[in-house]
């Protein structure tokens, strides 16, 4: 039933039918006055413990309404939290490869194809958390939103070691072959991370219309 009042309405109007149908009786039996009145008490006394029934009902009804809405909230929340953190690693990631990764002043881990302590790295561990927090506001089994993140990051990282093998098959100056070769791995991998990315996203706007 959506309208938590119609179970005091109902409740009402039975009470009115009682007290109406007490008040009848009464007054065509004048003669039996005493009577009458034991009725029209045991009446009201009916009426008042439907109108608890119905009062502590509709109480009832509306802290689980209230109830349901404040999760509701939360996970939207956590949803709109996990997308902001998508678009920070989507940001990052192509600052990364396509922008200031080829300039000077890279850490040792990232000139050997390691994301340790780089920027792309904690913007995925950040991700991590957040989908953690989400598995555990949707009660999802098998960290299902983790188990999203941590595809990308293993993605993210054979990217960055794909990328060190290209620098390096670049300063020995291999043969055309095995470059094409690494160049259409490289390819695979930025197909993957960009299709799981639109998964991701997708997924996560599917998961918020749900709780809209």
């Amino acid at each position: 039933m959506k309208d938590p009042y119609a179970p005091g309405f109902w409740a009402a109007v039975t009470a009115l039918g009682l007290l109406s149908t007490g008040y009848f009786y009464g007054v065509r039996q004048l003669y039996q006055l005493v009577e009458a009145m034991h009725f029209m008490y045991a009446a009201a006394a009916v009426i008042a413990a439907l109108a608890l029934t119905a009062l502590a009902w509709s109480s009832w009804q509306q802290l689980k309404v209230r109830k349901r809405q404040l999760e509701q909230g939360r996970t939207l929340v956590a949803i709109w939290n996990t997308k902001v953190a998508l678009r920070r690693v989507e940001t990052v990631f192509d600052r990364y490869f396509w922008g200031s990764y080829w300039q000077p002043g890279r850490t040792f881990q990232e000139v050997m194809g390691e994301l340790e302590g780089t920027p792309l790295e904690q913007s995925l561990e950040a991700l991590k958390r957040q989908c953690q927090q989400l598995d555990q506001q949707t009660r999802g089994r098998h960290r299902y939103w983790l188990n999203n993140a941590r595809e990308l990051s293993s993605v993210a990282t054979a990217m960055a070691r794909e990328r060190y093998q290209l620098d390096l098959c670049d300063s020995q100056q291999s043969a055309g072959r095995g470059s094409a070769v690494l160049n259409r791995d490289l390819e695979v991998l930025v197909y993957t991370w960009s299709a799981r990315l639109r998964s991701f996203d997708h997924q996560l706007d599917e998961l918020e219309g749900e709780y809209r």
